[in-house]
């Protein structure tokens, strides 16, 4: 019998293992074959053993509209518009106007209905309930025609008891969702009160009003990056659960090291959370183990209503630390925590367990004063210590990878954070417009090494402080901290994203009232999501972004000057004046949100347009451009420095305008962000001490313009290549102020013993230098800028020759540590591409080779200079080692990475180079 129940357990573990695969049509059998067994699986499971229970309900559900004209198979998880696609009802969301077009389908109400077949024995464990991980949003839940239960949240886990509903033979469950645009339309008439802005998008988003009176993602309503599309459906995973005495369901794992100044050894504090059901009270034990670092850890339980989570901490003597990539390795230990309830052997008892991958490191948000040379008070600092290291933090924000979250796949994920990673970064900050990310998403950072400010999801409004709104957001926050809290990757809480700036600022014309929208801020930022954070995590977590932090708690915690760059982090945004002048930008101590747009590749926009589209001011493309002037404010961008396309072809002018508005980003997040990480080490007139970068934004909703350096289907953009050089852990970075160029070497992780700064002066006509100078150079602490070369910049080019500024440029590296050290050549510009003389058409020659596999070795040739370098491979999934350099000796060489199964042949026909000098010449 106990072989026979082991056998039952596998069975049971392998029938209720999801797999995600692209292919609707084999996540539809693989539905229907679940849907087929279900019966089968739980009349196995109750015969084997009283431990918890859980039957997923994926797969396959009928989907209905109101009036029943509509009636189609839906795959859940999943949403309203994705089966509507499957179905062939409608066409592709993306495509064309559809956003506008079909949003009938966010205005219609939809049900799921599913049946199940119940046995006897399953009716008689004293728990049997339903578990919806993720309802989107409005809905109702009925069981056989009664209801047990509604959602009004899509951020929250609802459990509802279905012991009393469920009856022997087939079921019927049926979860009918509202359409959130009439709801979050009701809850704002019904609120009379007082006005709580902004009630609608602007136009230029087309969108959707009222987002903020309901727990939706915020997004869905439309963005100035992204559509309004406001979907319903079971968005996560649904299942019914049986147990007898309690389960577990949540656990929070804190690493705490043995002292502040060791890291080792260490301390783990395990908190259980427990769901009891229709017990009253409950007993057992409950244990920790890691089994690689043969560490376990037990303690016996007791469980009422009234104490319903256990904590206990213990020593783990040989773990080792977790570091973010670049710092150190990411060591993952598998954590299971379980939990059994008495009987006479294994197979009588209750049992639950939850199992996660857990990383052992210490983090600190470092607020304290700060001092000017003077010694006045300048301030608070702002910065990590993680691991007892004071980190600069470089990254990017991340935005909801698509507009239907079922779409985002894990290999979705692993390329976009992978590409993260790959271009010198190691965080992200999950933007509070959007949704908590799925799991694997945390999974996938904590492998990486990528650390994440996460926000709670409440961005750019007020938000009504009624009862009912403020228990569900409690319940959000409580579910969603205990849910992530555990991951080394979390290193930051926020409470919300720009609305302390937006109403100290009269975003949206709340100055009048502006104590009562005050008072609002303090009950649902400080007073309920905050107190529910510090309850369930010992993590950092600040009130706002941007905030001033204490100063902000010292003014009510709405500061005079949210924005202030001696105080916490900053967001900042400057589309009018030249993005090359770096005495625009502020010197913050933490810069959380920084950028500026450009278009994606023609490759990408033909997935979602037609020919008659392609050009910067046809319908489709003002449809598509969801930020206020933002085409004029790029190619205002673009005319300060570079030469508008003349060529006469419509579409040909468009792919050259693409090409520019990308140079131009580029560049302009190149000199923002090299102006933060000279910071760091310097404090100018109180202000600086900048240790962070995250600039907005990493990725793409969908094929549009944005500040995105990743196109929607993982493209990067000129702007991630840029990126993987201005974050470089070891970087030459030169800056002019009143005439004078200072050239800093900054550094991340390694102290410099002998290190060269290189120096040169170019041509534009020329590929040798007209002068390089190498400077021996030390530089002992770590994760610190500092100027090693100072001089007039007229003494610079007189010595080198250079007739005057229009003719010549500079380049800036690092040398002689190891090849694994040295830093990228990063070109210096001295005036505007309208204005340089000297530049030749380079006529770039090229030959393909295969290395090995999927690697690919591109071998370039140029007779001349040739800026801004630009290889494509339209139709190949992949990316390149270097690309929209400026090319500067005769030859150069670049590999590219094919992300599927690509053929020399099919990289020789893909492939096209040009440089700046074709878009300028080009008359076709």
């Amino acid at each position: 019998m106990h072989d026979f129940v082991k056998l039952l357990k596998a069975w049971r573990l392998a029938l209720n293992e999801r797999v995600i695969n692209s292919c609707a049509l084999h996540r539809q059998q693989a539905s229907a074959m679940r849907l087929k067994y279900l019966g089968l699986i739980i009349v196995l499971l109750v015969i084997s053993t009283r431990a918890e229970v859980k039957v997923d309900l994926g797969g396959l559900w009928a989907l209905t509209n109101a009036n029943r004209s509509i009636s189609i198979p839906a795959t859940v998880p999943g949403g309203v518009y994705t089966a509507l696609q499957t179905a062939g009802i409608i066409n592709d969301p993306y495509t064309e106007y559809n956003d506008v077009l079909y949003r009938w389908v966010a205005y219609d109400n939809w049900t799921y209905t599913r049946t199940i077949s119940v046995t006897s024995k399953q009716l008689t464990s004293k728990n049997v309930r339903l578990i919806c991980e993720g309802l989107d949003t409005i809905s109702l839940i009925t069981v056989n025609g009664k209801t047990i239960g509604r959602s009004k949240n899509m951020f929250i886990r609802y459990e509802f008891d279905l012991k009393a509903v469920l009856k022997e033979g087939n079921n019927t469950i049926s979860i009918a969702f509202q359409s959130a645009i009439t709801y979050a339309l009701d809850k704002w008439k019904a609120h009379k009160a007082y006005d709580v802005p902004p009630d609608c998008p602007p136009d230029v988003q087309h969108g959707i009003c009222h987002p903020n009176f309901i727990r939706k993602e915020q997004s869905s309503f439309a963005w100035d990056w992204g559509p309004g599309f406001a979907s319903q459906g079971i968005w996560k995973d649904i299942r019914i659960e049986t147990f007898d005495c309690a389960v577990i369901r949540d656990v929070v794992a804190t690493a705490i090291p043995f002292t502040d100044l060791h890291l080792t050894p260490w301390s783990i504090q395990v908190t259980a959370f427990f769901e009891l059901g229709a017990s009253v009270s409950c007993s057992g034990i409950l244990q920790a183990d890691f089994k690689v670092l043969n560490v376990s850890h037990s303690a016996t339980v007791k469980l009422t209503k009234q104490k319903t989570n256990f904590s206990m901490k213990f020593q783990v003597q040989k773990a080792k630390t977790w570091w973010p990539a670049g710092f150190g390795d990411q060591q993952l230990y598998q954590l299971q925590v379980s939990f059994s309830n008495g009987g006479r052997s294994s197979d009588d008892q209750d049992s639950s367990t939850k199992s996660l991958l857990f990383g052992f490191r210490r983090v600190e948000l470092v607020e304290k004063s700060v001092t000017d040379i003077k010694n006045d008070a300048a301030g608070l600092s702002f910065f990590f210590n993680i691991n007892n290291q004071r980190t600069f933090i470089k990254g990017a924000n991340w935005i909801p990878a698509d507009a239907f979250q079922e779409r985002v796949s894990r290999p979705r994920l692993e390329r976009l954070l992978q590409s993260l990673v790959d271009a010198n970064m190691h965080a992200t900050r999950v933007w509070g417009g959007g949704v908590y990310e799925q799991d694997a998403f945390y999974e996938i950072c904590d492998a990486l090494g990528i650390v994440v400010w996460q926000d709670f999801m409440f961005a750019c409004a007020m938000y009504p402080v009624d009862e009912e709104f403020l228990s569900s957001v409690k319940s959000e926050v409580i579910q969603q901290t205990r849910r992530l809290a555990s991951h080394p990757s979390i290193i930051a809480w926020s409470a919300n994203n720009e609305n302390e700036v937006a109403l100290r600022q009269n975003w949206y014309g709340t100055a009048n009232n502006f104590s009562l929208y005050q008072k609002d801020f303090v009950t649902l930022y400080i007073n309920t999501i905050l107190d529910a954070v510090r309850e369930n995590s010992k993590l950092p977590a600040v009130s706002s972004s941007p905030s001033n932090g204490p100063e902000s708690e010292a003014e009510g915690w709405v500061a005079q000057d949210p924005t202030d760059p001696h105080y916490g982090d900053v967001h900042y945004y400057n589309y009018n004046d030249d993005c090359w002048n770096t005495s625009i930008y502020p010197k913050p101590r933490f810069a959380s949100e920084y950028g500026f747009q450009s278009w994606p590749s023609l490759e990408t926009l033909r997935q979602v347009s037609k020919a008659g589209d392609w050009s910067m001011d046809s319908n489709f493309s003002m449809h598509r451009q969801h930020h206020q002037n933002g085409n004029k404010q790029m190619m205002d961008q673009i005319t300060r420095h570079f030469v508008d396309s003349t060529s006469r072809n419509t579409t040909q002018r468009f792919m050259n305008r693409i090409y520019l508005t990308q140079i131009s980003q580029a560049l302009c997040y190149k000199y923002e962000t090299e102006h933060y990480r000279r910071l760091q080490s310097t404090l100018i007139d109180g202000e600086g001490m900048t240790m962070g970068a995250v600039y907005w934004q990493l990725n793409d909703i969908w094929q549009a313009p944005s500040w995105a350096s990743i196109e929607y289907q993982g493209k990067w953009k000129m702007l991630h290549y840029y990126a993987k050089d201005f974050f470089a852990p070891l970087l030459a970075s030169g800056v002019e102020n009143n005439d004078v160029l200072s050239v800093y070497v900054i550094t991340d992780v390694h102290p410099i013993l002998n290190g060269t700064l290189n120096i040169s002066v170019w041509s534009w006509a020329s590929q040798t230098p007209l002068k390089s100078w190498q400077f021996p150079f030390k530089q002992h602490v770590r994760q610190s800028a500092v100027a090693y070369y100072v001089r007039k910049t007229a003494d610079i080019l007189s010595e080198a020759n250079c007739p005057k500024r229009e003719a010549c440029f500079l380049t800036f590296q690092v040398t002689g540590i190891t090849p694994s050290l040295t830093s990228p050549l990063n070109p210096y510009f001295l005036t505007s591409f309208i204005k340089a003389v000297g530049l030749k058409q380079p006529k770039i020659a090229h030959s393909v080779l295969q290395i090995e596999g999927d690697t690919f070795s591109i071998q370039l040739s140029s007779p001349a200079i040739a800026p801004f370098v630009w290889l494509e491979a339209p139709g190949l999934q992949g990316r390149f080692s270097d690309n929209g350099f400026l090319m500067v000796e005769e030859s150069h060489t670049v590999e590219f990475y094919a992300w599927t199964s690509t053929t020399l042949e099919e990289l020789k026909q893909s492939l096209a180079v040009k440089s700046l000098l074709d878009v300028y010449n080009d008359e076709e």
